[in-house]
């Protein structure tokens, strides 16, 4: 299988929880479809295209991120109550110096020979949640034939499934913390991962998938499958076609 990693950097970037309303909570790390839809930017084309372009090549998508800090923004919206218009408030939390690196994969090598151009020089403006927090791309790195294997440390990414009962603490890294630090458990996230679209490419999401999110003071109790970027170790998620 091929890979391509892409380091990129953002000054701020929320990604909506799609059950929450007046308060947006962020998910801590885009969903696979935040994505797609980045890639589809990246390629010129439309999210719905871009889903199907991952679904019939099957590529595999990984994402890991570290941020400096997290705030809450409030933002203004208007509302119809009782036939009339009227403004609001809402809270939005977001994330701000984002370093993250993003991993796609597939056994085509053209194909990851064309997401690399794309990213290199892309259609649209790319961005981390919101049409103004915009990306920078540092750098783009094909890698070669990259490697299956088992591992119980995986850090500041999306594992599949379920895993809020199969993890324990790594008292080695919080223990090696200079700084005072919040332990949270594992984050579990119901995310859409296919829609429907109407004659207006409007969607609906059909089909969702449970997610935990994984930082640095996790270890998993058990192995899992990941393949290996360099010395990252990389969950790859594949959408059903």
């Amino acid at each position: 299988m091929q890979g391509l990693m892409i380091i990129l950097y953002a000054e701020t970037a929320s990604f909506r929880d799609p059950n929450t309303h007046l308060y947006q909570e962020t998910l801590p790390a885009p969903s696979p479809t935040n994505i797609v839809g980045m890639v589809g930017a990246a390629l010129g084309i439309s999210f719905k295209e871009s889903l199907e372009f991952f679904k019939n090549n099957r590529i595999g998508i990984g994402y890991s991120a570290n941020r400096e800090g997290f705030g809450k923004d409030l933002w203004s919206y208007s509302k119809i109550k009782s036939g009339k218009v009227g403004a609001d408030i809402l809270i939005r939390e977001f994330f701000f110096g984002i370093n993250a690196e993003l991993f796609l994969a597939c056994e085509d090598r053209v194909l990851i020979n064309q997401l690399q151009n794309a990213f290199k020089d892309p259609s649209y403006a790319l961005t981390l949640g919101n049409s103004d927090e915009l990306v920078k791309i540092i750098s783009t790195e094909i890698i070669e034939d990259i490697v299956f294997c088992e591992e119980d440390k995986i850090v500041n990414t999306w594992i599949v499934g379920n895993h809020i009962r199969d993890f324990k603490l790594d008292w080695d890294y919080i223990k090696s913390t200079p700084i005072k630090m919040t332990i949270k458990p594992p984050i579990v996230k119901n995310l859409p991962i296919d829609f429907k679209f109407n004659e207006n490419d409007e969607r609906e999401a059909t089909k969702f998938e449970k997610f935990t999110f994984f930082e640095e003071a996790h270890v998993l109790n058990s192995v899992l499958g990941v393949y290996k970027f360099k010395n990252r170790n990389v969950p790859l998620f594949i959408f059903d076609k």
